[in-house]
């Protein structure tokens, strides 16, 4: 999913002012009108991880955002129009965003320790980072000023990440379940895992029982989904 990120939020800071531009917008009237669609983005961005925290549900987040992705990437790829492929551009940065702030965290959120946590976030940034190296060689000079191929190929990821989502998310539903079985109902409310390493750290002994440790699995552990 992240790598699918790399490819879509690489090529759009970079082709964004250069799609303007072909869309007849002077050089710095391109630079201008790229402002709004980062502005929305960085709205949707904080909103959306505030609520799926609150929620503790990252997937049904991400797949709604990367389908906004895509709407906006299909629409800059099937029309000519200067509006809705202004459009399209609100959508795409407004979707793509919010998905990379919340995969982040939901990474962090399922690992049970420490160490797993700073393992888990060191491969998502080796796997993920490598997304530029794609993204930013989709829009070659030929396709314009519509550069159609690079867009499909965008949507395609982001239905991607979606379909991954939706993946992980019942993985992690089944894995929760097992636990259920496993353990029973959690023996108390955990809220955030920011709350059980607060707790954890006043009394080292509610390590166990909230299940963090080197493993992912305890009584009171349970994936954010």
């Amino acid at each position: 999913m992240y790598f699918s990120c790399g490819v879509s939020f690489a090529s759009l800071p970079v082709f964004l002012p250069t799609i303007l531009n072909e869309m007849g917008f002077t050089a710095i009237n391109a630079q201008g009108l790229s402002a709004p669609p980062y502005f929305v983005a960085f709205i949707l961005t904080v909103g959306s991880t505030y609520m799926s925290d609150r929620l503790q549900q990252r997937g049904i987040i991400i797949m709604i955002f990367s389908a906004v992705a895509a709407t906006g990437y299909i629409i800059l790829a099937t029309t000519s129009a200067v509006g809705p492929r202004y459009f399209g551009m609100f959508l795409a940065a407004g979707g793509i965003y919010p998905v990379v702030g919340n995969i982040l965290p939901w990474v962090l959120n399922n690992q049970g320790s420490d160490t797993k946590r700073g393992t888990g976030l060191v491969i998502l940034n080796v796997v993920g980072q490598s997304g530029p190296l794609v993204g930013t060689n989709i829009y070659p000079a030929k396709d314009a000023p519509y550069y159609r191929r690079g867009m499909w190929i965008t949507a395609a990821f982001m239905l991607l990440i979606g379909t991954l989502a939706f993946g992980l998310r019942t993985l992690l539903w089944w894995e929760n379940k097992r636990l259920d079985r496993k353990y029973g109902p959690r023996l108390r409310s955990l809220g955030t895992m920011a709350t059980v390493l607060e707790d954890v750290q006043e009394d080292p002994k509610l390590a166990t029982s909230a299940g963090i440790g080197d493993e992912n699995d305890g009584p009171n552990f349970r994936f954010v989904l």
